[in-house]
């Protein structure tokens, strides 16, 4: 088995926008299949995130989840063709984690990131290594809004390393490591799908939001385990688990070890042989926080010029060589 880590790139696209940041317009906000705008290098984003990958040493070739109509003759790597919506990306992302790597760790990005080679290397070599044996790994960044330029508008929040540290401001990561047979994935697709359609919300509309979407799912959880005389109580015990770290959170004490406890009390399948069930890590690379929302983060990108034309004598990334280019399953 090869030592470099598979990786799942997700390029859906929809013309809907679910919630507008305070500060922002509709018109700020990009729509479609941000993967598929061109840079100045000639490649699209997708295809720029994909050379970076394949530049890093780390991963196996990637595989990009979004519509083949779209990125057919836009990457160059294998693309396991969606409808591109959330649904239909998250079932896809689902069945390649199930069917091809049961048991091992992935690594799932979205599309609309640029962190370069070096970036990909420090992540996993520094942040993720000390965390390998986990059935989830998710990292988040420590930057004051101004350390993140146009980016500032993203939404962040404030915890501590441990009670006696001080409060970090800390933007999401678009980049997390799982292995399929440590998670509940239909608990963890739910959470995914709610966490992206409510993403730019308060902290407490986001919270309430997805306590009550997903309600259903802990119902029929209880009522599969008292078919099977077994221990109910999820309807009861995963709200009061969610409200008890929010508001932790707003009398800001809330810890990152408190937040990867909380997600291993909520999706982890219980009784694996894990050292981390849920980790989480802090950086401070923030291009991993910094996916490209806005016409202003774009055009902050096109006029940094975000990636140099490739010299026609540069040799190949390690995972740009294969025989089934586009090849679904």
């Amino acid at each position: 088995m090869s030592d470099l880590m598979p990786i799942i790139i997700l390029a859906g696209g929809s013309e809907r926008v679910e919630a507008i940041p305070d500060g922002l317009t509709a018109g700020d906000l990009l729509r479609g299949y941000k993967g598929a705008v061109k840079l100045p290098s000639g490649r699209c984003i997708a295809g720029e995130l994909i050379e970076r990958i394949c530049e890093s040493g780390r991963f196996e070739e990637p595989v990009l989840v979004g519509p083949r109509r779209i990125y057919r003759d836009l990457v160059d790597c294998e693309i396991s063709d969606t409808t591109g919506d959330l649904l239909a990306t998250i079932t896809e992302l689902t069945r390649l984690l199930t069917q091809r790597y049961p048991e091992r760790p992935v690594a799932v990005s979205a599309c609309d990131i640029l962190p370069t080679a070096a970036d990909f290397r420090e992540l996993l070599d520094e942040s993720y290594a000390p965390y390998s044996n986990s059935g989830l790994w998710w990292q988040m960044i420590a930057a004051e809004p101004a350390q993140m330029g146009v980016s500032g508008w993203k939404p962040s929040y404030r915890l501590r390393l441990s009670p006696e540290r001080p409060l970090l401001n800390l933007y999401p990561g678009h980049l997390l490591i799982l292995r399929a047979g440590a998670i509940r994935l239909d608990w963890f697709n739910r959470f995914l799908m709610l966490a992206y359609r409510f993403r730019n919300r308060s902290v407490y509309e986001r919270m309430i939001r997805i306590t009550l979407r997903v309600l259903c799912l802990w119902l029929a959880e209880d009522l599969r385990r008292i078919a099977s005389f077994q221990w109910s109580g999820r309807v009861v015990g995963a709200p009061y688990g969610i409200f008890k770290t929010y508001f932790r959170y707003c009398l800001e004490r809330l810890t990152v070890p408190d937040l990867a406890a909380e997600l291993t009390r909520q999706i982890m399948v219980p009784g694996r042989e894990l050292d981390h069930p849920a980790a989480m890590a802090v950086t401070r690379i923030r291009s991993f926080a910094k996916d490209i929302d806005t016409r202003t983060e774009l055009e902050e990108v096109l006029r940094d010029g975000a990636a140099k034309p490739v010299q026609d004598d540069a040799p190949a990334p390690a995972c740009a060589s294969h025989s089934s280019k586009n090849a679904g399953p």
